[in-house]
């Protein structure tokens, strides 16, 4: 695809991902798109295939970024405790933010007829999120720094800790924490994992 093509279709990605997320599926129209973006249809076909395939994108590019955020640090050195407090911090406040939200509003509003969507998000997004953190754990059992029988499951629980019916509770209400509580949250789920573990 040509630069200039490559910049179009990503215009159109970007444009594409407020209206999605702002206004829902039904709510958002192609002409809206391209009254802002400019172009056809046809070139959106041909980018997208459709609107649900323009969706599926929008899926792609913000899961992308939880991607970006849930790295361990490489330098082995670091403490398991301070790589699992930076990992809960940047995982909270990443699917405590509007934007993750409203993206799992709008999933959860179109899993009944697009099934494949749904599984599309879980992999690039909890289902991502438990592998990395139960990768870290196996690691770290695996070198002596703890003891876990079931380092899968233990992720489970982290995670869980991490969402919580608070995590419902600002789906369902919209009301947003800060980023300070967030971390208080965050920390206070690894100091109680960590007892869990030994």
């Amino acid at each position: 695809m040509r630069p200039s093509s490559l910049k179009k279709r990503q215009k159109y990605l970007e444009v594409a991902t407020e209206l999605f997320l702002e206004h829902g599926f039904e709510g958002t129209g192609l002409d809206q798109l391209i009254a802002q973006c400019g172009g056809s249809k046809l070139t959106l076909y041909n980018y997208f295939g459709d609107k649900r395939g323009l969706l599926k994108e929008v899926v792609t590019g913000v899961t992308e970024a939880l991607h970006q955020h849930l790295v361990f640090d490489a330098d082995d050195t670091a403490s398991t405790e301070m790589q699992l407090r930076e990992f809960a911090k940047r995982y909270a406040n990443f699917i405590y933010h509007p934007r993750f939200m409203n993206l799992f509003r709008l999933v959860m509003e179109r899993s009944d007829q697009d099934p494949e969507l749904a599984a599309h998000f879980l992999e690039r997004g909890p289902k991502y999120a438990l592998q990395v953190l139960e990768q870290f754990l196996a690691a770290r059992v695996d070198r002596g720094d703890m003891k876990l029988d079931d380092p899968h499951m233990a992720s489970e629980h982290l995670l869980g800790a991490l969402r919580s019916s608070r995590y419902f509770e600002a789906l369902l209400t919209r009301t947003p924490l800060t980023e300070e509580e967030l971390n208080q949250y965050a920390d206070r789920a690894v100091t109680t994992f960590l007892k869990g573990a030994g």
